[in-house]
């Protein structure tokens, strides 16, 4: 009776036996009735075998599993390495693009003859700026029209020493202290960033696209709520469109087409304006 008591003891404890979860005083007791029971002896390579077999099968999943795991990773890094190469390969493309285009600029920008013609439209106002310039001396006319009708005009002249600074606003006409005058010399217009290092660094946040612009091949350099035009032969400005948003009051698009003609303006193209129907401004 007390062996039958013991067999069904030590049958109890092998399974905690075979996972090496019992203490050493039982381990003792375990082996010691192992080696005078069969039936026990038996019972414990049973069990043993079928702990191997659940092993054996769980290993196979867990190596099938890591199998299809590192596959995934494997097609993964593929996918990740080629968006990062794509990624390269464009982000290559604007820099180039751009700094391309600020070197052909800096060209133009050398010369101090030229004619440059702006017109600016948002909504119902329009803002024509005609301006020829000749090494230090230009005379620039800004002139702003709502629905049609002139309601502004700005006059900026300066040749040799000798300088004007007019204005006309619901026809009146003032002479402006000239010593006041701004915006009279107007430079021709990139919207590039000096400088290859700062360029490089705008091109992680500018998209470039080709397009046609005014007749002329160009690229578009978007970024925030602008669209900037540059023409591909010069490296200046064509258009630039600056989008509305929520924020503005006017909730209008304004746009911005650019012209320029070098080596054209002569001494007759600036003239001193004819001030005789204007009043000093004291």
């Amino acid at each position: 009776m007390k062996e039958k008591r013991d067999c069904k003891i030590v049958q109890d404890l092998l399974p905690n036996y075979i996972e090496k979860l019992t203490d050493e005083e039982t381990n003792m007791y375990i082996e010691e009735h192992l080696r005078e029971c069969n039936e026990c002896k038996k019972v414990l390579e049973n069990m043993q075998k079928e702990l191997s077999l659940k092993t054996n099968k769980r290993d196979g999943r867990e190596v099938k599993y890591i199998k299809k795991f590192s596959n995934k990773m494997k097609v993964l890094k593929f996918i990740l390495l080629v968006l990062i190469l794509i990624y390269i390969c464009v982000v290559g493309r604007r820099i180039f693009i751009m700094v391309s285009l600020l070197e052909k600029s800096k060209e133009n920008k050398l010369y101090d003859n030229y004619y440059a013609k702006l017109y600016s439209y948002q909504g119902n106002l329009l803002t024509i700026t005609e301006s020829y310039n000749k090494g230090e001396d230009y005379l620039t006319t800004i002139t702003r029209f709502g629905n049609g009708n002139q309601i502004h005009k700005i006059t900026y002249y300066k040749k040799g020493s000798e300088k004007l600074f007019l204005t006309e606003f619901e026809e009146k006409k003032y002479i402006q202290d000239s010593e006041k005058m701004i915006d009279g010399h107007i430079l021709p217009i990139t919207y590039l960033p000096d400088g290859i290092l700062t360029n490089i660094l705008e091109a992680f946040i500018t998209g470039v696209d080709s397009a046609y612009c005014n007749g002329k091949e160009s690229y578009v350099i978007k970024v925030g709520s602008y669209e900037r035009y540059i023409d591909k032969e010069t490296g200046l400005a064509i258009r630039e469109i600056q989008k509305s948003n929520k924020n503005d009051s006017k909730k209008t698009d304004v746009v911005i087409d650019f012209e320029y003609k070098f080596n054209t303006v002569t001494d007759n193209d600036i003239i001193k304006p004819d001030i005789t129907d204007y009043s000093v401004v004291n």
